[in-house]
């Protein structure tokens, strides 16, 4: 009788912790679900950038200056200017760029930045070096990820069905290093561990939708996202990029096509 009572209790707990929790998003105006306030989202953010620099340098991987000086600049700047135009400028934001052979960028919650050097590979690559719009582009796509908090979002997901599934009170209490790490793929390339985030489909269509606009209000033609997914879908077919949580190649540019006309309205607006 006691177990099934304080089961019950635990479940009530959870439940009216779950109401709490939900919020209107400011971002897509629609009702949200996030355990988290958001100033937990920067100290995540700061123990994921600061776990990959620490493997990267472990493994004498060159990152920063010792990289490439002028595409960290490059990549400084340009984050820069997203962020101040984003929901949330005012995050602590950081870039960075590794010199390592994998196609990705990633910005971890709070605005941490990292870009991998394999971006830009001339054969397997997703981004032409030359162009800026392209890359503004993919960081765009990113700094939204972190705006919309879809990290912190996946983990209270995650420890819900935790608690739930435990009917436990002190899942609700548990730390949150582990669910942080658990909402990254991990990746080995050279020996290194690196860090990538794992988002639902949906999770990166929204992305692209925020990140776009980012990039034109940022003063970057939004055209670009468009025709590096075009690229993509014409050089590796429509298969789902990087991870099958990934929209297709093909859909992702339809989708963005779509989006252009509201897109190339606010980047004119930056070019008056």
């Amino acid at each position: 009788m006691h177990s099934k009572i304080s089961k019950n209790i635990a479940l009530t707990f959870i439940i009216i912790f779950m109401m709490a929790a939900c919020s209107k998003d400011p971002i897509t105006g629609k009702t949200t679900y996030n355990w988290y306030g958001i100033e937990k989202d920067p100290q995540f953010g700061e123990e994921v950038i600061a776990g990959q620099l620490s493997e990267l340098r472990k493994k004498n991987a060159k990152v920063d200056e010792a990289a490439d000086p002028v595409m960290t600049r490059k990549i400084r700047e340009m984050t820069r200017r997203i962020a101040a135009v984003s929901h949330y400028p005012n995050f602590p934001f950081e870039a960075h760029y590794a010199d390592v052979d994998i196609v990705n960028a990633w910005c971890a919650p709070g605005g941490k930045v990292m870009v991998y050097s394999g971006l830009f590979d001339p054969q397997k690559g997703l981004v032409k070096k030359s162009s800026d719009d392209e890359l503004a582009a993919v960081l765009g796509h990113e700094i939204a990820h972190a705006t919309a908090r879809h990290v912190t979002k996946a983990m209270s997901r995650n420890m819900t069905l935790m608690a739930v599934g435990q009917v436990a009170v002190s899942a609700i209490g548990a730390s949150g290093a582990g669910l942080v790490q658990d909402a990254f793929n991990q990746a080995i390339v050279s020996g290194i561990n690196l860090y990538i985030p794992a988002y639902s489909r949906s999770n990166e269509a929204e992305a692209d939708r925020i990140g776009i606009m980012y990039a034109a209000k940022a003063g970057y033609n939004p055209q670009a996202a468009v025709d590096l997914w075009y690229r993509a879908c014409q050089k590796k077919g429509n298969n789902a990029d990087l991870y099958a949580s990934h929209p297709s190649n093909c859909d992702r540019a339809k989708s963005l096509e779509a989006l252009l006309p509201e897109a190339m309205s606010a980047y004119h607006k930056t070019q008056n």
